[in-house]
């Protein structure tokens, strides 16, 4: 049983946090990763049980929560809390700390991630875009070595494409593939109109428009997850004013005839069979707030499929970029942890 720790505890931090308490009440699985310690630098106290307890998007947490001055018990499972803000000074060591999952998506170069590598600590798990080896489960995670101390899960956006890449190349061999990424709505984003960092189009209201943003599924990170794809894809991104739920409109050019209801059948198979723990498919007419709280990475829109020729199509995914990306980070902690397992 590893023993984790979270750096960083916004909303998806908080997620992860349930994802492993829920985990360990289904009991289905043996020796699954043991979360000891949290460290978020901004964190007060007081906050730590309350956002915890509270979401305005995922409801009520029903565990029984006890908070005391330095750590928090959760139905049991006593946590330790950090507030330390460089990463080479929090006491990792002192919970015996084996793996970190660094949830900021501040951490994604190789020498802002090994900062986490010491006192202990065997591998960091970190989020977003990375020149760190890539995995997204159920897509190239078995590619993982014991040799890899950094790691990437990549970005909720990217989990989403991947799965549903792999099905389609795997079934009709993907030519070319343009994607848009609808993007949801993150703590950064500026509810009132007020100078950003990157742009000026990020230092409007998001809550108020739409307008494209970056895409964190550019070709060069689908080339790295999906090397038999290289040079196949491209993609654009769109940030809406929504919470929790993106989506991705993927136009896909096939080598082989590929007709809509095919395409349908395809994705339904693998969603009931080989990639059922990632990949979802829906028949209903849904919109964004149902998939809050749906842990698939990615699920199907099937009566979004349609085709522009015979070789041609259009397909559109949801996926929650909370609480399904902190269900892949804790699977990824889970199954790096069984190789270990087995390197032993």
């Amino acid at each position: 049983m590893v023993k984790i720790g979270i750096n960083g505890f916004g909303r998806l931090g908080r997620q992860l946090l349930k994802v492993v308490i829920n985990k360990y009440k289904q009991k289905t699985v043996a020796d699954l990763p043991r979360l000891v310690m949290i460290n978020d630098a901004e964190l007060p106290t007081k906050c730590v049980g309350y956002l915890i307890r509270n979401d305005t998007y995922y409801g009520k947490f029903a565990g029984d929560i006890v908070e005391m001055d330095d750590s928090i018990s959760v139905d049991g499972l006593r946590i330790e809390i950090s507030r330390e803000p460089n990463p080479e000074k929090i006491q990792w060591s002192k919970n015996g700390v084996e793996y970190i999952i660094d949830t900021t998506g501040k951490n994604t170069t190789c020498n802002l991630a090994s900062k986490f590598l010491r006192a202990g600590v065997k591998r960091v798990i970190v989020t977003g875009c990375s020149n760190v080896p890539m995995f997204i489960v159920g897509v190239n995670h078995a590619c993982f070595t014991k040799e890899m101390k950094s790691i990437s899960a990549a970005t909720p956006s990217m989990n989403c494409l991947a799965v549903m890449m792999k099905v389609l190349h795997e079934n009709f061999e993907i030519e070319e593939a343009m994607a848009t990424a609808f993007h949801p709505l993150n703590s950064s984003d500026k509810i009132l109109d007020d100078p950003g960092p990157s742009n000026c189009r990020s230092s409007r209201s998001a809550i108020m428009s739409f307008s494209p943003t970056d895409a964190t599924t550019k070709k060069e990170v689908v080339d790295k997850i999906m090397p038999e794809l290289e040079g196949k894809t491209e993609s654009a991104a769109i940030k809406i004013p929504v919470a929790c739920v993106g989506g991705i409109d993927l136009t896909v050019k096939f080598k082989k005839n590929a007709p809509a209801e095919m395409i349908r059948c395809k994705l339904k198979d693998a969603s009931d069979g080989p990639m059922k723990e990632v990949l979802g498919y829906s028949d209903e007419e849904l919109v964004s707030s149902d998939l809050i709280g749906n842990s698939k990475s990615c699920v199907i829109d099937s009566k979004s499929a349609v085709n522009c020729s015979k070789c041609t199509a259009k397909i559109f995914a949801w996926y929650d970029a909370e609480h399904a990306f902190a269900s892949r980070l804790f699977d990824l902690a889970k199954y790096i942890s069984s190789r270990e397992d087995c390197a032993k």
